[in-house]
């Protein structure tokens, strides 16, 4: 019976053109068992996402399916939640379909083990994460369209209140879509960067461009499957390039007779690769998604398009995949915080110091208070273009976390996230330096140790800033600094030796940890992929060891910066001195493989 009102229900999901999620919570056994039968009495799809069934797609590779739509998809939740490959399947799935997410037992999935947390928790061991169970449980149990099947209880799909029949565009430009069309293609130099949802056309819209442009229009995405949607949409022959095969023949030879560069799924894509390429092709359009897996449109903005001249924002409001108000989406919005964070106020606001209060932030109070989770979530993802579901589970349950906000009175002014690093053994604190082991975590602790000559910053007790940002309404008025003067006091009582920061260095950035009492130790060879500059290291020393070693670091560094500025064109401040010392002397014995320390 309870299949059949499935099966009775997804006909209504298709002609209403709905979206739902089906949540399977039980033994192994009986998932599959509910998972065959609906199989055979659903026609459809059918991908399937799980890191140990047979002949089902692994988390990692979810991106394969980018660019393609299915009818119904399932989720292999049980050992593991992958956000983004659930993002991921979601936006391929079109109306009149389930997603069916399988969990554990539902009275015991807090205890279990997630398998996923080995991606992003800074130590190595596999653990529980009961605040992200408990904050999914609440979006799972409190949605009325959500379908919660629980092993051993009653069940039943029931019908969907009579709406309005959805009719499916029919290839042709939506209203909205026709809109943006003519401003492309009357357009003639500049870029243009269409950011929306997911499922609202812009894949569709790109191959509109494409059948109706006169001239040559080439491809550029993270996957060559990324942009199936797109060929569907022009009669064509698409030329596609791969990001690195399309820099290396620009570099070699400009492209000629060349109008338009499309490249899909843009925010996957290294904001420094996508800033070269703005130098070889007139007209450029850049496609992204507002939220999801690959980090978010608004941060895409800010860091691209703000550096460009001539960069017009497009956007598509109106789904054309599914219905508006899909119930799938929806959930996803709320149980992932993809919705925009809109704070209380936009325009420059004169900072109360009287009213501001700092306040640390505890995993397990962020569940009490959801609303706080979500402006701390909103305010990092409207700063950093990178942020993603990932860094809401790190937020939730992650190990050596520490969170420190600003508020003045309803209003979130500012977030400092450190993450606890160091405290290795002697032993291994000397393998890190030898290059033969690299345990999770500590960013900043083993590069000094591997990269530079000092394997007792791994040893040491150190906090690393992995971000801080304040609210666009009350920068420049000292709110970091405070943030920062606040918890260097708190870590010095708490007997840690350094605060470290990693960051793409620039010479605005370098100034403003210098003004904060960071010394810059570290500069690397190579750019950081998302920002285009070269990794930075600094450090505020707190212990006596501490400052010791950064003295020495920083003497070593302006020794270094002669050879360090000819790879990178950086004018770091160098000093005359070609002796070779002990810690080179070091350096070299372990290069080859020889222990003198």
């Amino acid at each position: 019976m309870t299949i059949a009102s499935l099966i009775n229900l997804q006909s209504q999901l298709r002609i209403q053109g709905q979206r739902r999620l089906l949540v399977l919570s039980g033994n192994s056994n009986w998932i599959i068992e509910q998972l065959i039968a609906l199989r055979q009495g659903i026609i459809g799809d059918w991908p399937t996402i799980s890191s140990h069934w047979p002949d089902a797609i692994l988390p990692q590779n979810a991106g394969s399916l980018l660019g393609q739509e299915f009818l119904h998809g399932v989720f292999d939740a049980t050992k593991g939640f992958h956000t983004e490959a659930l993002l991921m399947l979601a936006g391929t799935l079109k109306a009149g379909s389930y997603l069916i997410l399988c969990l554990p037992e539902w009275g015991t999935w807090s205890q279990q083990p997630d398998q996923d947390s080995q991606r992003w928790n800074e130590v190595a061991s596999t653990i529980a994460v009961p605040n992200f169970v408990c904050w999914l449980k609440y979006h799972l149990q409190h949605d009325a369209n959500v379908l919660l099947w629980c092993e051993g209880k009653p069940f039943t799909a029931d019908k969907l209140p009579q709406l309005t029949a959805w009719y499916q565009p029919n290839g042709q430009p939506t209203i909205e879509q026709q809109k943006i069309l003519q401003r492309l293609l009357a357009g003639k130099v500049g870029v243009w960067a269409l950011v929306a949802p997911r499922g609202r056309g812009k894949s569709a819209l790109a191959g509109m461009l494409i059948e109706r442009w006169q001239g040559e229009c080439w491809v550029c995405a993270p996957a060559k499957s990324a942009s199936m949607v797109l060929t569907h949409y022009t009669d064509k022959k698409i030329r596609y390039w791969s990001i690195d095969h399309l820099l290396a023949d620009c570099r070699l030879q400009k492209p000629r007779k060349v109008d338009w560069l499309i490249i899909d799924e843009a925010a996957m894509i290294p904001i420094a690769q996508l800033n070269q390429l703005t130098h070889y092709f007139p007209r450029l359009l850049f496609t992204t998604t507002v939220d999801g897996y690959e980090g978010t449109g608004r941060g895409f903005l800010l860091k691209l398009c703000a550096q460009l001249a001539q960069c017009h924002i497009l956007t598509l409001t109106t789904p054309i995949r599914w219905a508006s108000n899909d119930p799938l989406e929806n959930w996803l919005n709320n149980s992932l915080l993809l919705k925009e964070y809109l704070p209380k106020s936009t325009t420059l606001a004169k900072l109360n110091n009287h009213h501001m209060v700092l306040l640390p932030i505890s995993q397990s109070l962020l569940i009490e208070k959801p609303k706080l989770l979500s402006a701390i979530y909103g305010l990092l993802t409207n700063a950093h273009y990178r942020t993603s579901p990932l860094d809401l589970r790190r937020l939730l349950d992650a190990q050596g976390m520490y969170l420190l906000v600003a508020q003045q009175k309803e209003n979130l002014l500012a977030v400092l996230w450190l993450v606890d690093e160091g405290g290795l053994s002697a032993s291994l604190a000397h393998e890190v330096w030898a290059g033969r082991r690299r345990p999770r975590g500590n960013l900043v602790a083993q590069s000094l140790a591997a990269h530079s000559y000092f394997p007792q910053a791994a040893q040491m007790n150190s906090q690393r800033i992995s971000r801080i940002t304040v609210a666009a309404a009350f920068r420049r008025q000292g709110v970091a600094t405070k943030l920062l003067s606040f918890y260097k006091q708190q870590a010095m009582e708490e007997g840690k030796d350094f605060l470290s920061v990693s960051f793409g260095y620039c010479e605005q950035l370098q100034s403003l940890w210098q003004q904060n009492g960071f010394h810059l130790v570290r500069v690397g060879s190579r750019k950081e992929a998302t920002s285009g500059y070269y990794t930075a290291m600094a450090v505020l020393p707190l212990s006596t060891a501490a400052k010791q070693l950064v003295s020495r670091a920083q003497y070593l560094l302006k020794r270094d910066a002669f050879y360090i500025n000819q790879l990178t064109g950086l004018a770091l401040t160098a000093i005359s001195d070609d002796q070779l010392n002990d810690e080179d002397w070091q350096v070299l014995a372990g290069f080859g493989r020889f222990c003198l320390w």
